[in-house]
């Protein structure tokens, strides 16, 4: 079943719609899940891509000890006199089912694509992304295309992350396709907040800038800390599902440390299940098409 949040347009004051005129020039910034970038084209992964292993790193960490300790009560009664052999069954409906849950989340994401990128071609007018109906490549102009921020999920106690989201429309604003940009966000309430909508919010004056403006020449070119690989070492991984905090004030910097020894654990289970989607887990390939107008640069690979 496809989310609503990928197949409809926001509908309320909570999942607003951009201002194509806002932020300011100046604020442009590129997003930190960059693929590619030239003159002409610009490659960037879609909002997943930083949780991408999540439920495969946590379903196997919790469900193989699950199953474990299964059979571990299991076998009590037949080593241990006084333990009633009810219990088998018993264990079986309270463990069995919460383990065979989370190792089928893990599958599902083994199956899953990698990644599933977006390139803006400057030169074309043309926008490139992997269709939510079939995963197949499908190309639209960039005039066609209207962009929002909207909530992805209920984040529960610590808000709900949000992301920047292109929707194809046809005459009646109907939604064809949809695919999203960058980064997400996580909000501490459950209303879009200034901070959230401002930051997301430059991630596309960026690409904005990148499709609209005659000279590209002002406009930041991506750093190295901007890009992402298909090939990351595992240190990188973990740097991916939680990027370090950049910023001078000396009271961020000592609390970002302090997160990170706190959250070094999920960090280290979160790490690894990336790495391992990025290394084994397939990832989606251009058509011949799409690679011809804008290069070999822009093919997939994690092998």
């Amino acid at each position: 079943m496809i989310p609503k949040h990928q197949f409809e347009l926001p509908s309320n004051g909570k999942e607003k719609r951009f201002s194509i005129e806002s932020p300011s020039a100046d604020e442009a910034c590129p997003s930190q899940v960059m693929l590619f970038y030239n003159d002409d084209v610009l490659q960037v992964a879609d909002s997943e891509f930083q949780r991408r292993g999540i439920y495969l790193s946590w379903g196997v960490a919790i469900g193989v000890p699950l199953i474990v300790l299964f059979f571990y009560m299991s076998a009590l009664p037949f080593f241990y006199p006084l333990a009633p052999f009810w219990m088998i069954p018993v264990f079986a409906l309270i463990i069995l089912p919460l383990a065979v849950g989370v190792l089928w989340m893990a599958w599902q994401e083994v199956k899953r694509y990698a990644i599933s990128p977006v390139i803006f071609n400057r030169h074309t007018g043309n926008v490139h992304f992997f269709s939510i109906h079939d995963g197949q490549p499908v190309t639209y102009p960039w005039r066609r295309c209207t962009y929002c921020i909207v909530p992805k999920r209920a984040g529960g106690p610590e808000g709900r992350d949000y992301e920047v989201r292109g929707y194809v429309l046809n005459e009646y604003d109907g939604v064809l396709d949809s695919f999203s940009i960058g980064e997400e966000m996580i909000n501490l309430g459950h209303v879009t907040g200034s901070m959230t909508e401002r930051w997301l919010s430059c991630q596309f004056e960026y690409v904005r800038q990148f499709m609209t403006l005659q000279d590209i020449s002002s406009l930041k070119a991506p750093g190295e800390d901007n890009y992402v690989s298909l090939k990351p070492s595992f240190r990188q991984s973990m740097e991916v599902v939680d990027p370090k905090v950049k910023s001078k004030s000396l009271v961020i910097k000592l609390l970002s440390v302090l997160m990170s020894v706190v959250t070094f654990i999920p960090k280290l289970v979160g790490g690894a299940g990336h790495y391992f989607c990025c290394k084994y887990c397939k990832v989606p390939q251009w058509s011949q098409e799409i690679i011809d107008e804008c290069g070999p640069e822009i093919v997939l690979s994690n092998r």
